[in-house]
C-alpha cells in the first residue's frame, strides 16, 4: 500500500468511524468499497477488526440502552448466516467479491433509502441475527441489514445492541478466516495500521450527533456510501 493509498484509506475509515459512532452504522458502507480496491483482502476480516474499535465504544457508552432479549435471539440465529456467508466467501475470486460487495452496498443503501420498516417480534429478531451475520461475513456490512429490522428502535438501543452483537460475531468471523488461512499477519497489520484513523473519527462522530441528526444526516451517509460503491463497481467492470 502506497502512502497515498494509505491516506485515502485512513480518510474513509475516519469518516466511517465518525458516522458509526453517530448513528450506529456506516463503517462498512463508507470505507469497505474503497479498502477493497486498495487491498482485496481487507474485507471482511480487517474491516471487521477496524470497526471493532467503534463497536467497543458504542457497546460501552450506550450499554444502558442494550436490548438484551433481542440480542440473545439474534446471536442464536447468527450461525445460520455465518455458515452461508463463509461458504460464499470461499467460493468467490477477489474481483467477484469486489463486485458482489459493491452490489450489496448499493442494495443495502436502496433498502435504507426506501425506509421499509419490518414487523416487530421474535421472528424479526431471528431474521436480523441471521441476515446480519451473512452480510458481515461476506461484505463486512452489518449495519444496513440490521437497521432494516431495528430502524424503529431508539438510536442508543440500536447502537448498543448492534455493537455488542458485532463484537461477538466479528470475532467469530475473524477466527474462522484465520483457521481457513485467509486472515494472517498481513491482514492483522492492515487493520492495526488503520486503527489510528478510527481514533480520529470518534470525536468527529460526537461532534456530528447534535448537528446532523435525523433524515438529513441519514441521506448524506447513504449518498456517500452509494457513490463510493458505484465508483468501485464501475472500475471493476471496466477493468474486466
Amino acid at each position: 500500500m502506497s502512502v497515498l493509498e494509505y491516506l485515502l484509506a485512513a480518510l474513509f475509515v475516519a469518516v466511517g468511524a465518525g458516522t458509526q459512532a453517530c448513528i450506529g452504522i456506516g463503517m462498512g458502507l463508507i470505507a469497505g468499497p474503497v479498502l477493497l480496491v486498495i487491498e482485496p483482502t481487507a474485507v471482511p476480516g480487517p474491516m471487521l477488526m477496524i470497526a471493532g474499535g467503534v463497536n467497543l465504544r458504542n457497546a460501552i457508552a450506550d450499554r444502558a440502552s442494550l436490548n438484551a432479549p433481542a440480542l440473545r435471539r439474534q446471536l442464536l440465529a447468527a450461525p445460520l448466516g455465518l455458515v452461508g456467508g463463509l461458504a460464499l466467501l470461499a467460493a468467490l475470486s477477489d474481483r467477484a467479491l469486489t463486485i458482489a460487495v459493491s452490489l450489496f452496498v448499493l442494495l443495502a443503501v436502496a433498502v435504507q433509502a426506501i425506509g421499509t420498516r419490518p414487523l416487530d417480534g421474535r421472528l424479526a429478531e431471528y431474521a436480523a441475527g441471521a441476515g446480519t451475520a451473512f452480510s458481515s461475513s461476506v461484505a463486512a456490512v452489518p449495519g444496513p441489514v440490521y437497521a432494516v429490522f431495528a430502524s424503529h428502535w431508539q438510536p442508543a438501543a440500536l447502537r448498543a445492541t448492534l455493537a455488542t452483537y458485532m463484537l461477538v460475531v466479528g470475532t467469530v468471523i475473524i477466527s474462522a478466516q484465520a483457521v481457513m488461512g485467509d486472515f494472517g499477519l498481513k491482514q492483522l497489520w492492515l487493520a492495526l495500521s488503520l486503527l489510528p484513523a478510527v481514533a480520529l473519527g470518534l470525536p468527529f462522530g460526537r461532534w456530528l450527533r447534535p448537528r446532523l441528526a435525523g433524515l438529513r444526516f441519514r441521506m448524506i451517509v447513504l449518498g456517500v456510501a452509494a457513490t463510493s460503491a458505484t465508483v468501485v463497481l464501475i472500475r471493476q467492470l471496466v477493468s474486466g
